[in-house]
């Protein structure tokens, strides 16, 4: 079925995470959002940079259906000095732009009351959509006077909030108690994510993909569960693929002397990740916390099943497609990797591959397009 384009409707993308030189995967989602909507809408995405000695230089990039500017500023001096600075390039920015229709504004903190900047200046709707994990109520996350300030503002002026899973609008729901909040979750390359006959071998393989962050996915957590499970079986392998440093847990693996069943990757480009997904017999998360979970989605668009706390999309796993555990629950871990290795759980890959269609371009950009067609004239 043909796209409907209407390239005369223009977006501004922006964004408190945006991916740069020292951490090239930070919001990289942000590019992906802007290269879905720019399939059927003209899209900018605009990030500001804090550099040393600057002033608002900026530069403007065409990428494969939308164009990108970014502007440095001086990051140097005191935080209000930074902050005028960072407020003037923005401001250069706009200029650049002969019209807006349409904001989009990812993530909430640090940087939205940029959202609320173009708002005022371009006088159009403005979409705000969250990806992050600070409106959990056990979050580390201390709000300050300011973030809520911004916070309450948006409530205000955005036009549609948006939340990217039905656990993170829950979370949300506390702090707008007054608006109705969308759920357009992000989306997976379908095309990418193909699922792939798995070899029948001896050993079961596990994968677990994150940033291997302490607070929120727990990877201890997977160890001890790998130590536990040394107790009963030595059949299997647990590739798990990290962006950041991994050398701590590789550490910690040692010294639980169950290194030899672990396997540190990464990082990885995204469509390295595939033939991961697809040589697994099942995906491990045991994270206290997820706002979304891209990689289970990925996961299940390979037909592979996951092994997951309640969170994020997994939240209320359906049987079919996993197995749901308890967080912090180094034996509900145990047993449930102990089932895949026995054979005791059996999944359909056509049946989680379906699942899996909830998240693909096409379902999440006419997701986008009926927000859209609401709100933008």
């Amino acid at each position: 079925m043909p796209i409907d384009v209407n390239k005369q409707t223009h977006i501004l993308l922006l964004s408190s995470w945006y991916p740069t030189e020292k951490n090239p995967f930070l919001g990289n989602f942000v590019q992906r959002q802007a290269q879905l909507l720019g399939q059927k809408y003209s899209v900018t995405v605009i990030h500001t940079v804090a550099s040393n000695g600057a002033q608002s230089i900026s530069k403007k990039l065409e990428h494969n259906g939308y164009s990108e500017i970014v502007i440095h500023y001086n990051g140097n001096g005191h935080i209000l000095a930074r902050k005028r600075q960072e407020r003037i390039a923005l401001l250069h920015a706009f200029k650049q732009l002969k019209n807006v229709d349409l904001i989009i504004g990812n993530v909430l903190l640090p940087k939205g009351w940029q959202f609320l900047i173009a708002k005022k200046i371009f006088q159009c709707p403005l979409f705000y959509i969250e990806h992050g994990s600070y409106f959990h109520q056990n979050s580390v996350f201390k709000w300050s006077r300011i973030h809520r300030w911004i916070c309450k503002k948006i409530g205000k002026k955005a036009t549609a909030i948006i939340a990217v899973s039905e656990v993170l609008k829950v979370d949300m729901q506390r702090h707008f108690p007054k608006r109705k909040i969308e759920v357009v979750g992000n989306h997976i390359d379908s095309e990418l994510f193909v699922p792939k006959k798995k070899e029948n071998t001896s050993i079961t393989q596990f994968l677990h993909v994150s940033t291997l962050d302490p607070y929120t996915k727990n990877p201890k957590g997977i160890i001890d569960a790998c130590k536990l499970l040394l107790d009963e079986t030595d059949q299997f392998k647990l590739t798990i693929v990290c962006d950041e440093d991994s050398s701590v847990w590789m550490s910690y693996a040692e010294s639980q002397n169950c290194s030899e069943k672990l396997k540190f990757i990464g990082p990885l480009e995204w469509g390295e990740l595939t033939p991961h997904y697809q040589n697994s017999d099942a995906f491990v998360l045991f994270s206290d916390y997820e706002s979304f979970s891209i990689v289970i989605a990925e996961a299940w668009s390979t037909g592979t099943p996951v092994i997951s706390t309640s969170v994020g999309i997994a939240s209320n796993l359906e049987e079919k497609f996993g197995i749901q555990v308890q967080k912090q629950d180094l034996q509900s871990l145990k047993t449930a990797m102990l089932s895949i290795i026995n054979g005791e759980k059996v999944f359909d890959p056509v049946q989680i591959v379906s699942k899996a269609a909830e998240y693909n371009a096409a379902t999440i950009l006419k997701k986008w397009t009926k927000l859209i067609k609401k709100h933008v004239r």
